[in-house]
């Protein structure tokens, strides 16, 4: 039974992080916004800084067995009217750790980070409309889909809507 500790990263996981994102952008191009061509060239001190953002944000990772198995991030939205809102990003859990409740354990994390940062009244994310494990998963902790944007990437010339999903938080 392999043994799971999700932690919020820091900067000694900055190596980890940079190489679990580029395998990610590799092995699934299709769920991120940005490429591997973009990212391959960011610096550890460029890892750092999404590590250490300069907001109340946060990336964390699940580790199996001491290695970095999957990542996520949440950080508040920047313009002024819109910092009620927080906004999930790079949420990976790499092939060997998928099935075993890894990003289950990821999102609730980032949830509850959420729920830290003051006045925080939802969290969004999208999602690649024909991932149904991230879209199921996402569902199961109370994201509602509020919309969806019809050709959001194009990666090696096939279009891919996503699907933008809310949860409110409670209390806030």
């Amino acid at each position: 039974m392999p043994n799971n500790l999700v932690r919020r990263l820091t900067a000694l996981d900055a190596a980890s992080l940079r190489q679990l994102r580029l395998d990610a952008l590799v092995e699934t191009p299709e769920s991120f916004g940005s490429s591997y061509e973009e990212e391959h060239t960011l610096t550890l001190e460029d890892i750092r800084g999404w590590i250490a953002p300069l907001d109340d944000g946060a990336m964390f990772g699940v580790f199996t067995n001491g290695t970095l198995a999957g990542m996520v991030g949440v950080g508040r939205q920047r313009k002024l009217k819109m910092r009620h809102k927080a906004h999930i990003w790079s949420m990976y859990v790499a092939p060997a750790g998928r099935g075993q409740g890894l990003g289950r354990l990821l999102m609730h994390a980032a949830i509850a980070h959420a729920q830290t940062m003051r006045g925080i009244r939802q969290v969004q994310l999208s999602v690649t409309s024909n991932n149904m494990a991230a879209a199921t998963l996402y569902a199961s902790l109370g994201f509602a889909e509020y919309g969806r944007e019809i050709e959001a990437l194009c990666v090696n010339g096939e279009l891919y809507d996503e699907t933008l999903m809310a949860l409110a938080l409670t209390g806030k």
